[in-house]
């Protein structure tokens, strides 16, 4: 079983070309156990990757957004946060 899942309660891979796909094509939402990864709109034409971890014994609520041609960095904080 996929450890994340979309707003719709469906498995989603854990690759960051699986994840691309689901924020850039599918619901816009990935969950995980500790964060969420969703996409954001930051105006008429752009758009922002946000990532949201809950807090925790290993640290407080924290909110990173990137531009979406930085995907690899919102993944990789994504993943580290799970």
């Amino acid at each position: 079983m996929s450890k994340y899942i979309n707003k719709n309660g469906m498995s989603i891979g854990n690759t960051p070309k699986e994840l691309f796909e689901e924020l850039m094509r599918g619901t816009g939402f990935v969950i995980g156990s500790n964060a969420s990864l969703y996409i954001e709109n930051a105006g008429l034409h752009d758009k922002n990757i946000v990532v949201s971890r809950i807090p925790s014994s290993d640290g407080p609520e924290k909110t990173e957004k990137f531009p979406v041609n930085q995907f690899e960095r919102a993944a990789k904080c994504f993943n580290s946060w799970e």
